[in-house]
């Protein structure tokens, strides 16, 4: 099979437009899967607001696999304390309510080695960044897409310098990571569906000096509600930082223009609740929060991710999560079309894997929404899923996914303890021997084979050589417990670390032919390809 990393003709095999954490995701896992890729942001650097702070256990998974988890890790250090939500009527004030962030999260131990990452994004961002780069990655920012046009052979771009300098561009890909109001989308006429804007907002980065009036209290989320000020506070590890969420409310005549410094400075001082602190106003950032997924996340050589592709309430902390989880599951797959080892309907299924997702997580921000806010039914309560299940429990179903009978009968999203390794759901974490540490750590590059170290599991070995794939035999019955096979059985797992295929034990047929059937199904290779 041909393994080229050339664009039929031109600059690089992927452009990927837009360099906030999804598009700086997406050209991380494209440089770790070794993809020569570019990517574009018109605003000169990262960002300098802190938007999004909270990560998932299975998203610090994932930045695992492409070596930026411990640089987070250490980043985030100062925060590991941050893990009670509660509502206030002001810092200084009363307390309405509270509790802990992933309650049980100590529990975790046994689920995945990771933990939940509190890190403001404009901390998280520059880390994506230095890895991208160390790892090949051409990032380009002060660069804008000007325009673009498909051909059956790729994309030709257009990229304008902010000087008036304009440059065309040649690729077999791109990527949109353009965000909600993305370009890309709009020149594609790609429709969304959902509930749509929800309620308009803006965040507002200040400076003032908390530790006084914080105390010992370290907080992820506050909830603030009194006559002056009705909104969402979350502040930095340093307790000199920190932002505001409020919203506004166009139908009675507010507008941005009403977020004066001076008027942004009065939100924050009754937030905290103490006038004697001085507070001082960074930035403001305005958004929508809204129920939007695009009608599809793959048009021709044009691809769609992360808030380009869907608009997650931020309830639950979920949007962010979900584009990073957009990328890994793209990056191998593009990865694998662009070297030539896969067909190019292998592309489709990163629409009919990740659309899905979108639309559960965008419901369950929803959710979320309804259940904090003391709106939600009896029925809206019972259908809200933990974080958990909403970020590590998903099972998906494709081309890319070898079903088992009954799967379609199976709920979309579960109680990852639950799961046993089915095909198309994360594939089980498994501690190993200390030199070994755990399957998790099998997983990012390639696919792999696990079966077991007896006799009966050697055509599984042999297999696995013939098609070109690393095979790890693990000993004992605990893996095969987990993964839901025999100790002679087989399971085949992505790059992204979902399970493609399983083999509850050794065939009576020839493993080889069955293990390039799998392969030839879930790579998209037409049947007359090896």
């Amino acid at each position: 099979m041909s393994s080229s990393n050339a664009p039929a003709n031109g600059d690089a095999p992927v452009l990927v437009v837009g360099g906030s954490l999804t598009g700086l995701s997406t050209a991380l896992f494209l440089a770790h899967h070794g993809v020569r890729c570019t990517l574009v942001e018109r605003h000169p650097s990262t960002s300098v607001h802190p938007r999004a702070v909270g990560y998932y256990p299975r998203t610090a998974e994932l930045l695992g696999q492409a070596g930026v988890e411990e640089a987070a890790r250490r980043a985030a250090a100062g925060f590991e304390s941050h893990r009670t939500r509660a509502g206030v009527t002001s810092l200084a004030g009363e307390v309405l309510f509270s509790r802990e962030e992933l309650a049980g999260g100590d529990d975790l131990a046994d689920l995945t080695p990771s933990r939940l990452l509190l890190l403001p994004q404009d901390r998280l961002e520059p880390l994506l960044r230095a890895r991208a780069k160390e790892l090949g990655a051409d990032l380009r920012f002060g660069t804008e897409l000007l325009s673009f046009a498909e051909d059956p052979d790729g994309v030709t771009a257009v990229l304008g310098d902010g000087a008036g300098g304009t440059t065309a561009f040649r690729c077999d890909y791109l990527v949109a990571c353009d965000g909600p109001r993305s370009a890309v989308r709009e020149a594609l006429k790609v429709p969304r569906h959902g509930r749509g804007v929800i309620s308009r907002h803006i965040s507002i980065a200040f400076g003032a000096d908390l530790n006084e009036v914080l105390g010992e209290r370290r907080y992820s989320v506050v909830h603030i509600r009194n006559p002056k000020v009705t909104g969402i506070l979350v502040h930095d590890d340093t307790r000199t930082e920190g932002t505001l969420i409020v919203g506004y409310l166009p139908e009675r005549g507010e507008s941005l223009d009403d977020f004066t410094d001076g008027r942004c400075a009065e939100l924050v001082s009754a937030a905290i609740g103490s006038p004697e602190v001085a507070v001082t106003i960074r930035s403001r950032f305005p958004w929508d929060m809204a129920e939007q997924v695009a009608e599809t996340f793959v048009q021709g050589r044009v691809l769609l991710a992360g808030d380009a592709a869907h608009v997650v309430p931020p309830t639950g902390g979920y949007g962010a999560n979900t584009g990073i989880a957009d990328a890994c599951n793209l990056a191998w797959k593009l990865a694998s079309v662009v070297r030539g080892v896969a067909g190019a309907g292998l592309l489709e299924t990163y629409d009919a894997e990740r659309r899905p997702v979108a639309v559960y997580t965008a419901e369950q921000g929803s959710l979320q929404l309804a259940v904090r806010s003391g709106e939600a039914t009896p029925e809206q309560r019972e259908a809200a899923a933990d974080a958990l299940t909403v970020t590590m429990g998903q099972v998906y179903r494709s081309a890319a996914i070898v079903p088992e009978p009954g799967a379609e009968a199976r709920p979309a999203a579960r109680d990852p303890r639950e799961l046993r390794g089915e095909p198309g759901a994360r594939a089980p974490y498994v501690l190993l021997d200390p030199a070994a540490g755990s399957t998790l750590d099998l997983f990012g590059r390639e696919f792999v084979l696990l079966t077991g170290t007896g006799t009966r599991a050697d055509g599984w070995v042999a297999a696995a050589a013939e098609a070109g794939v690393t095979a790890h035999r693990l000993d004992g019955t605990g893996w095969a417990t987990a993964y839901g096979v025999g100790s002679a059985g087989a399971v085949l797992v992505r790059p992204d670390g979902v399970v493609a295929w399983r083999s509850a034990g050794p065939l009576a047929g020839d493993p080889v032919e069955v293990l390039a059937g799998v392969l030839g199904q879930v790579l998209a290779l037409p049947a007359d390809q090896p």
